[in-house]
């Protein structure tokens, strides 16, 4: 651990020092990483591992916050395996480790992705993960914490790559980068920033044209009208149709046919009562639409490995514009995910395990 950023108090570790223990979990670290990993299950999840891999997380996780340019904080999770104390043949594997930077999508919070990050890290990544600014365990934007709100998806991009400098950097200088949904627009935006930041990037289910529930026209009227009420009114307001955090229930959700993982979502959120999110404000909608037309209008020049998994039976977004906007990049790959819904790693497992396999395969192949 970073000395610095204990003494500076951005990161409070979360682990413990039982020197012993320490060494036993670094050495199953690395005699996992040599084998081929066998992803968690949802047999494992209805045994009730889901608990198992909770205390796994917090044992090992190390979380903090840290302040923006403009004094938003933000939440973080490091889980790292660290090479002190290992012998010749571990440290041997753990040099094969790679750093994995997670852009997450709206609504989510790292909380959610504790199965994620426990497959990801015994795959033979170190793991590092932010809450986006406003949504999660991060500072809210909007004076109604359940507004899904932004100005500009620049704030976003800024965000991510300060996480990137202030955190990641201090232990890979070209992390790989493996991003969902919104997270997908937000990393697409930060590479070509920085063209060079990230080594690759997997996109799953990418955000990379929305799905309007209305006629365009319609739209743009609604628009108009809904941010010049807000601009009159001096708050941000919610799309037609949006508002407060509600769970769906399972049967009505669009996002995984996973059943055990949906509950484990739901359960978090009530676990973490503030890291609950309503809809999408007029606001943030604007900002996602100019964010994209820079996306779709530059995307040629993303020229760094890529490969987008898409939800075939995708809800959420915009599957024909994703298509669209990937075949400009030069490196890239398209893969459509099989019956898959929006929340691809959250899937069930004849869904989620291939494509892990394939991600995974992705980011190690040198």
């Amino acid at each position: 651990m970073n000395d610095e950023l204990v003494n500076d108090g951005i990161i409070n570790y979360s682990g413990n020092d039982n020197q012993e223990e320490l060494q036993a979990e670094r050495q199953e670290c690395a005699l996992r990483q040599c084998s081929h990993p066998q992803w968690h299950s949802e047999t494992q999840l209805q045994q009730g591992h889901g608990a198992q891999i909770d205390d796994w997380f917090e044992y090992h996780a190390q979380t903090g916050m840290l302040s923006m340019a403009d004094g938003v904080e933000c939440a973080f999770a490091i889980v790292l395996c660290q090479t002190a104390t290992l012998n010749s043949a571990s440290c041997t594997a753990l040099k094969k480790r790679q750093t994995l930077v997670i852009s997450s999508g709206r609504v989510e919070s790292y909380v959610k992705y504790k199965e994620v990050i426990f497959d990801l890290y015994h795959a033979g990544f170190d793991i590092f993960i932010m809450d986006h600014r406003g949504q999660g365990l991060s500072q809210r934007s909007s004076p109604n914490p359940m507004h899904g709100y932004i100005d500009d998806f620049q704030q976003y991009v800024d965000d991510l790559l300060c996480f990137v400098d202030e955190v990641v950097y201090q232990y890979c200088a070209q992390p790989l980068l493996l991003c969902h949904s919104m997270g997908s627009t937000i990393g697409a935006l930060a590479i070509l920033q920085r063209p060079q930041q990230f080594s690759k990037v997997v996109f799953s289910a990418p955000m990379f044209g929305l799905r309007v529930p209305l006629p365009i026209w319609l739209a743009h009227i609604v628009m108009k009208l809904g941010l010049l009420t807000s601009q009159l009114l001096g708050r941000p307001m919610y799309f037609i149709g949006q508002g407060d955090y509600a769970p769906v229930a399972f049967s009505q959700n669009r996002l995984m046919q996973s059943s055990l993982r949906y509950a484990r979502f739901r359960e978090s959120q009530q676990q973490y009562p503030e890291t609950q999110l309503g809809g999408v404000t007029y606001q943030w909608i604007a900002a996602a639409n100019i964010a994209l037309a820079r996306l779709h209008a530059q995307a040629v020049q993303l020229t760094l490995p890529v490969l987008c998994l898409s939800a075939q039976d995708d809800g959420v977004v915009d599957n024909q514009l994703q298509q669209t906007l990937v075949k400009q990049m030069p490196c890239a790959k398209w893969e459509v995910v099989d019956d898959a819904r929006h929340e691809i790693l959250f899937e069930k497992d004849a869904i989620r395990n291939p494509a892990l396999t394939t991600l995974v395969r992705f980011l190690q192949d040198k």
